[in-house]
């Protein structure tokens, strides 16, 4: 369990990027979504300890990252958007530092490579962006960490690879884990995703389960504009519209559709999602 309480932080101590938030984050596979600059990766670097907020806390299973305890740092991995790469195999870099995490497993280890195709023996700094992306992705879905953070991840992968991460992730995520992907490409996890965390400016606009949210919110093609539309897009030949879910109807939310809806009207959102609610 992830709890964020009360926290802030800013690199200016007049520009707050967080005011005083909180939020909690379970097992499942988590979505982060966010405009650029809301600051997503800043809440993965207070959660993983790799910054310090200026009031609040973050902790991990009960315990503070940024301590950097050993019993704590070998539960979870943060794979960040960009890397500094070792001059040797991801082979040797596997077997150099997999033996920190207890549950890492070699024969899903080179599955993951194969599927991604990687050359197992090129030197990580002597290949693209791309192929280090993939290549660390093999080794962190080995790890079997119950805590995976992954920062962008699809970023420099082409459509094959982007399904066979969805492959690997499928098999390699259990009830027991938790997966917390920051990205701009919602689409690439489509039908993957548990839960959506929606950052706005110095705030948390939603987190919530997908299925809390079907159970609120109805995802609709109507061939005119709903009366009772809370947010809607116009498209050929209707539209395309979120609206409340009176009837508990079974419906599957459309992400990319939410997340322009939650940016725009936040508070007609919060109201139907949080209703009930004190």
């Amino acid at each position: 369990m992830i709890k964020i309480e009360n926290i802030s932080y800013g690199y200016k101590s007049n520009r707050p990027i967080f005011n005083d938030i909180s939020l909690e984050i379970g097992n499942g596979i988590y979505g982060l979504l966010g405009e650029n600059g809301v600051g997503k990766t800043t809440l993965i670097h207070l959660l993983c300890g790799l910054l310090f907020p200026w009031k609040g806390e973050c902790s991990i299973d009960g315990m503070n990252p940024a301590k950097r305890e050993p019993a704590l740092l070998s539960r979870y991995f943060f794979l960040p958007e960009e890397m500094q790469m070792p001059s040797e195999s991801i082979s040797a870099f596997a077997t150099r530092h997999s033996a920190f995490y207890p549950h890492f497993n070699h024969k899903e280890f080179e599955q993951n490579l194969e599927e991604l195709k990687i050359d197992r023996k090129q030197k990580l700094s002597a290949v693209s962006y791309g192929q280090q992306k993939k290549a660390m992705l093999a080794y962190a879905f080995a790890l079997h960490t119950p805590l995976l953070i992954l920062d962008e991840p699809t970023n420099g992968l082409d459509i094959t690879s982007r399904q066979a991460l969805k492959r690997i992730i499928s098999r390699s995520i259990d009830d027991d884990s938790t997966l917390l992907i920051s990205t701009h490409q919602a689409h690439d996890f489509k039908n993957l995703l548990d839960h959506l965390i929606i950052l706005g400016e110095s705030e948390v606009l939603l987190n919530r389960s997908l299925d809390e949210i079907s159970q609120r919110l109805l995802f609709a093609r109507t061939d005119s504009l709903p009366e009772d539309s809370i947010y809607s897009e116009q498209e050929l030949p209707g539209y395309f519209s979120v609206l409340p879910n009176e009837e508990e109807e079974e419906n599957t939310p459309d992400i990319e559709l939410l997340y322009k809806a939650v940016l725009q009207v936040p508070e007609k959102i919060k109201m139907i999602i949080y209703r009930n609610e004190e």
